[in-house]
């Protein structure tokens, strides 16, 4: 609807890439996981994002006067070098991951490492095909499309203090509070123990579940939620190993009208989780350097200090919230602070692209009113990419299942 009937070919171009990173899936036979859909879900994100670069310079392009030939030679020229190191500051992470995790995460970086030869595939060869046929073949001699951009220009760099300020009292109260919840902050994944998950033909309630629980004697030891997906209702149990099977026994002999049956049962062993945990942590520091010498030899060292910094505090963050309302961080999570580093890194590159054309172009002025031209020359662009991640996430937080939803929030 924004872009018309640009956006129509993107569509097609998206379709592309997604049967692509299917096929090449298939070909290598290759599982898809939970994590694996959480890189997907990245891939299609950072497809649609370049894109939005394509044609946020193609309406530059258009608005300097050019033949739409002209303007789309421009613009696919001019957001190349952007798609291209974007796209390659996630592929190191990815490859990095995929040589050192394992488990769930190594799904994750499977799927992210093809899905982004796809994306750029699709974003740089497929859509460019099309205008080409449509411009040759078709007649097609000019495009319309909306703009959001807003006009005024915003002084970010001046309110740099200010917004220093909040992001150090939003890191610390973070780091503060994923302390104070300690154990709390890790599911089974990671804490070990048995997980069971009931249903019935009156549901349970939480507090059914607290008090079978604590006439067993486990207390805070055992964690109970409500799971609902769809018009089905799941009491979860997550307790110390071993006492799964005296809780279903327990609830089965206190509520016998009710008709109580085991939908999941298992055990996990803590030592695994943390070994996946601390692999996958690993892999990340090293993607990190990976991103460090990548953005040095593009840019500069600066401009690469700058890009950690910007992952490490959305990160941070995004886990200091998810502590706030009581998550518990599975491998599921890890896969997902992986796609939260993904985006963030690919939004940096974005802007510093800006930037570098600019300083390359002699552009007058300070190197504040550089950056801040490059913030707002690329506001459009991140308005719509983050406002389209937006409404697939709460697609998935509104219609997803308990573990969907952890990811998606």
């Amino acid at each position: 609807l924004y872009y018309r009937l640009a956006g129509l070919l993107a569509l097609l171009g998206l379709a592309v890439n997604l049967v692509l990173l299917l096929g090449l899936m298939a070909m290598f036979n290759f599982v898809l996981t939970l994590p694996g859909i959480a890189g997907i879900i990245l891939t299609i994100g950072m497809a649609v994002d370049s894109h939005v670069l394509v044609y946020d310079r193609l309406l530059e392009e258009l608005h300097a006067g050019k033949s739409l030939v002209a303007a789309l030679n421009g613009a696919y020229e001019k957001a190349f070098s952007a798609i291209v190191d974007a796209n390659l500051t996630t592929l190191i992470t990815s490859v990095i991951l995929f040589m050192e995790a394992s488990g769930s995460v190594k799904g994750f970086a499977i799927t992210l490492t093809l899905g982004i030869i796809a994306s750029m595939f699709s974003a740089l060869l497929v859509t460019r095909t099309l205008f080409r046929w449509l411009t040759e073949k078709g007649g097609l001699k000019q495009v319309r499309m909306l703009d959001i951009a807003p006009k005024k220009k915003f002084d970010f760099l001046g309110k740099r203090r200010v917004a220093v300020g909040f992001s150090v009292a939003l890191i610390l109260g973070s780091m503060v509070l994923f302390a104070i919840r300690g154990q709390n902050n890790f599911g089974i994944d990671f804490r070990g123990g048995d997980l069971l998950g009931v249903e019935a033909k009156v549901p349970l309630t939480v507090a059914d579940g607290r008090k079978v629980v604590d006439a067993l004697g486990m207390g805070e030891a055992a964690v109970i939620q409500m799971e609902r997906q769809g018009t089905t209702e799941t009491l979860t149990f997550r307790s110390p190993e071993g006492t799964g099977s005296k809780i279903l026994a327990e609830l089965q002999k206190e509520f016998p009208e009710r008709n109580v049956k085991a939908t999941s049962q298992e055990t996990v062993g803590a030592r695994i989780g943390l070994e996946f945990a601390k692999r996958a942590g690993w892999a990340l520091l090293l993607g990190m350097v990976g991103i460090l010498i990548y953005v040095t030899v593009r840019f500069e060292f600066s401009f690469a200090l700058g890009a950690i910094v910007a992952v490490i505090h959305d990160v941070v963050i995004t886990v200091g919230a998810f502590a706030l309302f009581g998550g518990e961080l599975s491998l599921v999570m890890v896969g997902a602070i992986l796609t939260i580093a993904g985006y963030s890194i690919n939004d940096t590159i974005v802007v510093f692209d800006r930037i570098r054309e600019a300083l390359k172009s002699g552009t007058g002025g300070s190197i504040q009113t550089l950056m801040n031209n490059a913030i707002n020359e690329t506001l459009g662009r991140t308005i719509l990419t983050g406002g389209m991640t937006l409404l697939s996430v709460l697609t998935i937080f509104i219609f997803g299942g308990a573990v969907q939803r952890d990811f998606a929030f």
